[in-house]
């Protein structure tokens, strides 16, 4: 790692950074708002597969819609180890605007495919197909941004100013899934019309990165015998199995909040869209309070931070669970919000602490590999429970981040340990 000096020294510079992550923020959450209103217009929740010589069929119903997005975290965890490896043999910045260009040509993609649902030329499960690839071609390529960018911070940070690096990185992220949300309301000029114009930020983040941001040295100099990191290594696997277990529920819970606002409040699916973008942005709002005000001024250990948010993800959960009208699923995503907002940059920058400077970029993708595996498993989990009840999935959220609290405070005592060893 470099020393603190040349860690003041290139502070400044990580603004064009922050920018980066604020416009994949940006993406990942106008594709929350937008997608299961839109795999609706597309009828992908009328799909039905079906082999007729065995007699047999099934129709996934909302898990067609939410398939997609669980497919993309699906690739993204796979991928996000790789890039983040060869970011420690290459450096990051390549990476990086590899990976936000990757997001742009990836939009474009996918919305192409889309366009061609709209207008009729294909349908059914031919277009579901469509879908699918043109999400895996996507993943494959935008993965790279996050764990680079991750491990940038890492490079050029002290031990004592990383968890508020981290946090201003994630507090940039969130800036990012508060705008995304309002850009659903281009849904009125056009279904697409939003993902199209946050295709052409990302593009313009990629091109301040190539002019602006100082490329760091890789870790070419590393034993070549090393072996490479696992999700079980005993030194952080614990942070894997909660990061999963967070993102798992904020996957469930997103990827099913948009069907949950157009069935509980009776809407259509534009309106639905929009309702459900205020409420994505009440939460992101939150989150970014909980990250420049509150992780910016902590003391103490990052995972503390994980202990005293994971609560008020609880207190949303319940919430959400127990919501008949608009101003209670508001209130729920503004608790939702400051509970991710304090617990999010306290587990990317607690298993930083127990591994070398040439392992965080192995580790970021190890810790973005997790969280892309969540948002795998919660979708497909949402959609199902969500075929039996409404609720289901945010009293199953309740019952998960129980056991998450608890697991997290058995962690506590074992950082503490290894950090004064």
């Amino acid at each position: 790692m470099e020393d603190a000096s040349s860690a003041r020294e290139s502070a400044p510079n990580l603004t064009t950074l922050y920018i980066a992550m604020m416009t994949i923020g940006m993406g990942q959450t106008v594709v929350f708002a937008i997608l299961p209103m839109l795999g609706r217009e597309l009828a992908l929740d009328e799909i039905v597969f079906s082999i007729p010589a065995l007699g047999w069929e099934f129709a996934p119903r909302e898990m067609a819609i939410t398939s997609l997005s669980a497919l993309t975290a699906l690739i993204f965890s796979l991928a996000a180890p790789f890039w983040g490896r060869l970011s420690d043999r290459f450096g990051r910045k390549p990476i990086i605007i590899f990976g936000l260009v990757g997001y742009t040509v990836g939009t474009l993609t996918f919305n192409g495919a889309a366009q061609i649902g709209l207008s009729g030329l294909i349908g059914g499960v031919a277009l579901y197909l469509l879908l699918l690839v043109t999400r895996v071609f996507h993943a494959v390529i935008m993965s790279a941004a996050t764990p680079a960018s991750s491990a940038y911070v890492v490079d050029v940070t002290t031990l004592h100013d990383r968890v508020k690096g981290i946090g201003k990185l994630n507090a940039f992220n969130q800036v990012g899934s508060m705008v995304g949300p309002a850009l659903a309301w281009f849904v009125g000029i056009h279904f697409l019309a939003p993902m199209y114009l946050q295709a052409a930020i990302t593009l313009f983040a990629a091109f301040l990165v190539w002019r602006m941001l100082p490329a760091t040295s890789s870790h070419k100099t590393r034993d070549p015998n090393q072996q490479r990191l696992s999700y079980f290594d005993p030194r952080f696997r614990g942070f894997i199995l909660v990061g999963f277990s967070m993102f798992t529920m904020l996957g469930m819970v997103q990827q099913t909040l948009g069907f949950y606002y157009q069935d509980i409040l009776h809407l259509e699916s534009v309106q639905a869209a929009k309702l459900f973008s205020m409420a994505m942005v009440i939460s992101s709002a939150a989150m970014l309070v909980a990250q420049f005000v509150v992780v910016q001024r902590f003391k103490g250990l990052p995972i503390g931070l994980v202990k005293l948010g994971l609560p008020f993800s609880l207190i949303g959960y319940l919430m959400i669970a127990n919501a008949d009208s608009l101003p209670l699923l508001l209130s729920a995503m503004l608790f939702f919000g400051l509970g991710m907002g304090m617990a999010g940059p306290g587990y990317s920058a607690s298993a930083t602490l127990v591994v070398e400077s040439h392992e965080q970029g192995g580790l970021a993708g190890l810790l973005g590999s997790a969280a892309g595996m969540g948002f795998v498993v919660g979708p497909i989990a949402g959609g199902f429970l969500y075929r039996w009840d409404p609720s289901l999935p945010y009293w199953v959220a309740s019952g998960v981040m129980l056991f998450v609290i608890v697991g997290v405070w058995r962690l506590s005592g074992r950082l503490r340990a290894a950090v004064a060893e």
